[in-house]
């Protein structure tokens, strides 16, 4: 779909008194019994692990938003056993995005997406009560009390994470299995890393026994005589009702696999996938013994070769909450840059993509993981009233998925529903102030008009800067009168996109160096050391002026408005030491700008950008750099005359 984004146009209410409540619209996505499991890695932000919990059985879903645990559940622990409440609460929205109580934290949640009836999920967000940083994966999936062991036939792949005490002793695994339906895996190869070392070991038998009773299965692996490369005894196996995605561990350990049934399927279909995993990087191990362990939950847009990925996230080592963390990386290579939770950029992961486009991945030592990403169920839009679907609700300049949030000043694009608009595309001209209605659409953010930009396939509008004053935000769509449902996102402070050219979020940054304002290309690149300006959204609220507030969609000050966060800029994870402005751009609205020196050591190349907040970390966008030391002319906060109307594609 076309997207407008006049940045050439762009730079010449009452809120509702109660906090917006949870969209949980699609809480009948889940029903009924399901099979899961919760491992639980509490970390001293070093990669030693203090306690390793898993928690494995029966959880069954009312359909309505609460949950039972088994009594027959299982807990192993390596400290004190965690007191299990016996019921609990979730909310899911019409998008499949939601959450629920966690059972191994109390007063914390399990943040999840449902796909293919699957859910995958983790506690991004909070420490807990038991250390410095509580990393967890949750996986559940419908229980298949019919499936037998003639139902388990064929090729299977899965990856495993089989953590350690310390990093050293931490490993995970490749597994290659072929099943005869009748009992036996008839060979099982397997292959992985552990601690710090990239050197694979192997690990191969045959006739390995398993066996299914009420729809679960007991592998048992050979106990090994000799010093243990990965598994040994039995692991726990669950299934899918389509029988494309399995995961389980041990009854008596703490690892955690996911698998595909193989189909030879070389890279993922295009599409909206959503994703969960867990990292450790041990690329330091060996110089300071020093490891990384995270874990996050997230979705990517796979297209055109690529991937544009968004996860929030959990890094032991840098951070006590959650940090929103957009990136892109290949979708149609075996190996490719690591997307999650690993800035260097030679850290890689092994893709697998089995049957259903469901895809794992396994990290290649020294960085070590795994993860598993299911194609997302699209929303069923009901008759009649318009009805916006929440995956549609991006970053204007990155489109960011939608599980990255808002933030106040943002710019917001929404471009999937059914009758949230005219046909025809229709652009405000006349510059801010944004008109709060346009061809009869209005936009409302937690009950506040929101100023618009655009209307038609695609809306695009500002996010008022009074949104943070919940950490929820409500958004409905208004056409002619009528009333869409209502999607709800998280509120960060930041949740920085930089324009492209071209515009979509992927490609070289939207960014001039001064005093001539002129468009940095690969054929007029940066210069290490010289000063220049890049354009964006979602930098967050700005200091008032004068001690007046800044009015949703009026036109920045002369002097632009500097935001409130700190920001910091990386180049090809450089960091740059002088940041001289970062806020609005002036005699704009929704427009952001930060002028940053290049760092002197920046490579030549097409350099990641990446762009810091508060829990929020952006690296989408490519800066061209050439060689030699740039001049540094002083570059104000400027209003842009110079960038060229930028049209684009939303990634789908």
């Amino acid at each position: 779909m076309i997207r407008f984004l006049l940045l050439a146009a762009m730079l010449a209410a009452t809120l509702s008194a109660d906090a917006p409540v949870w969209d949980n619209t699609g809480n009948g996505q889940l029903k009924g019994d399901y099979n899961f499991r919760q491992v639980l890695y509490v970390s001293d932000g070093s990669g030693t692990i203090s306690q390793q919990i898993a928690y494995f059985g029966t959880i069954t879903f009312s359909g309505t938003g609460a949950y039972t645990l088994s009594g027959s559940n299982t807990q192993v622990n390596t400290g004190s056993p965690v007191s299990i409440q016996p019921t609990g609460t979730y909310s899911v929205a019409t998008s499949g995005f939601g959450f629920l109580s966690n059972p191994l934290l109390p007063g914390a949640s399990v943040y999840f997406l449902v796909a293919k009836g699957v859910l995958v999920g983790s506690s991004t967000e909070t420490t807990g009560a038991r250390g410095a940083y509580d990393n967890d994966l949750f996986i559940a999936a419908p229980a298949t009390p019919a499936f037998t062991n003639a139902s388990f036939t064929g090729a299977y792949t899965w990856a495993g994470f089989l953590p350690g005490l310390a990093p050293a002793t931490t490993a995970d695994i490749s597994v290659q299995l072929s099943s005869d339906g009748a009992g036996k895996l008839t060979t099982v190869n397997s292959s992985g890393y552990r601690g710090a070392s990239p050197t694979a070991l192997s690990q191969s038998f045959t006739d390995v026994p398993y066996s299914f009773s009420g729809g679960t299965g007991v592998i048992t692996f050979p106990v090994s005589l000799l010093p243990l490369k990965f598994y040994s005894g039995p692991e726990n196996i669950y299934v899918s009702p389509d029988s494309n995605f399995i995961f389980g561990g041990s009854p008596t350990g703490y690892d955690m696999f996911v698998g595909v049934r193989t189909s030879g399927t070389a890279s993922v279909a295009s599409g909206l996938y959503y994703e969960v995993g867990l990292d450790e990087d041990n690329s330091q191990l060996l110089t300071d013994e020093f490891g990384s362990l995270d874990t996050y939950y997230g979705v990517f847009n796979a297209f055109s070769g690529n991937i544009l990925g968004h996860e929030r996230l959990l890094y032991a080592g840098s951070s006590a909450e959650g940090t929103a963390y957009n990136s892109t990386y290949p979708s149609a290579s075996y190996t490719g840059p690591a997307n999650v939770g690993q800035l260097d950029p030679s850290a890689t992961v092994r893709y697998v993509t089995g049957a259903g486009s469901i895809r794992i991945g396994f990290g290649i030592g020294p960085w070590l993981g795994i993860e598993v990403a299911l194609p997302a169920s699209p929303a069923t839009a009901p008759g009649g009233a318009p009805f916006l679907d929440a995956t549609g609700i991006v970053n204007t300049a990155s489109s960011a998925p939608f599980t990255a949030g808002i933030s106040p000043g943002e710019f917001i694009t929404i471009y999937n529903g059914v009758g949230l608009a005219g046909a025809s595309q229709d652009c405000w001209t006349a510059g801010p102030p944004y008109p709060k209605s346009l061809d009869g659409v209005q936009v409302l953010i937690d009950g506040i008009q929101a100023p618009i930009y655009c209307v038609g396939p695609q809306i695009t509008v500002i996010v008022p800067f009074a949104v943070k004053d919940f950490p929820i935000a409500s958004i409905q769509v208004i056409n002619n009168n009528a009333l869409s449902n209502v999607a709800t996102t998280y509120v960060y402070k930041t949740n920085p996109g930089v324009f492209t050219v071209p515009a979509g979020g992927l490609g070289f940054a939207a960014a001039q160096r001064g005093p001539n304002l002129s468009l940095i290309t690969p054929d007029n690149p940066a210069r290490p050391g010289e000063t220049i300006v890049v354009y964006l959204s979602g930098l967050g609220n700005v200091f008032p002026v004068n001690g007046q507030p800044p009015v949703d969609g009026g036109a920045a000050g002369p002097n632009g408005d500097t935001v409130i966060s700190n920001i910091q800029v990386d180049v090809s994870g450089i960091g740059s030491t002088s940041i001289p402005y970062a806020g609005l751009t002036p005699g704009t609205a929704g427009l952001y700008q930060i002028n940053f020196q290049v760092p002197p050591n920046a490579p030549v190349g097409s350099d990641p950008l990446a762009i810091v907040g508060p829990n929020s970390f952006s690296s989408q966008a490519l800066l061209p750099v050439g060689n030699g030391p740039g001049a540094d002319p002083a570059v104000p906060a400027m209003q842009d005359t110079h960038l060229p109307r930028l049209r684009g594609t939303i990634p789908r």
